[in-house]
């Protein structure tokens, strides 16, 4: 996906010096969710018909960043592993991966349509850092969640 702004502004309260060449200007801009590359899968196998497995990926290239100040400032306010993970010469985020599973079993089902299913999940199972926005202006900035499990009960009566 590829989104880009385009000057002149034609509306909204523009204040400051650059209010001027905001309204005369004709240039290019990524928007905030100008990511070019985008991939998500996921692959479910039915082991029998009470049990699945599943796995699944995702992978985003890097949003825009429009950080300003030194390298030393980012750091001092986000810390170096999150600095590390943008690309500030770049202007964009580096690249966002991550590996899920999950898995499910159907523990009893009756004839009157009562089902009690436990399904397990674990997120991020490489454990990677991701950072998903970088000091934006409305969202600030976003990391993804660390490696995570969780354990679902569903009963149906």
């Amino acid at each position: 996906m590829v989104g880009n702004g385009l000057l002149p502004v034609t509306g909204g309260l523009l204040l400051g010096e650059d209010a001027t060449a905001a309204l005369t200007s004709a240039d290019r801009f990524p928007i905030s969710q100008d990511q070019r590359h985008t991939i998500r899968g996921r692959l479910n196998y039915q082991m029998s018909p009470r049990a699945w497995v599943a796995v699944a990926g995702s992978y985003g290239s890097g949003l825009p960043v429009e950080f300003v100040g030194e390298l030393d400032e980012a750091v001092a306010q986000y810390g170096r592993r999150i600095v590390d993970r943008v690309d500030l010469d770049a202007g964009r985020v580096r690249p966002a991966a991550s590996i899920d599973a999950a898995a499910s079993y159907l523990v009893f089902n009756t004839m009157r349509g009562r089902r009690l299913r436990v399904q397990a999940d674990v997120l991020n199972l490489t454990n990677r850092l991701n950072v998903i926005n970088f000091a934006g202006l409305f969202s600030g900035t976003a990391v993804g969640a660390p490696r995570s499990f969780a354990v679902r009960l569903q009963a149906e009566f």
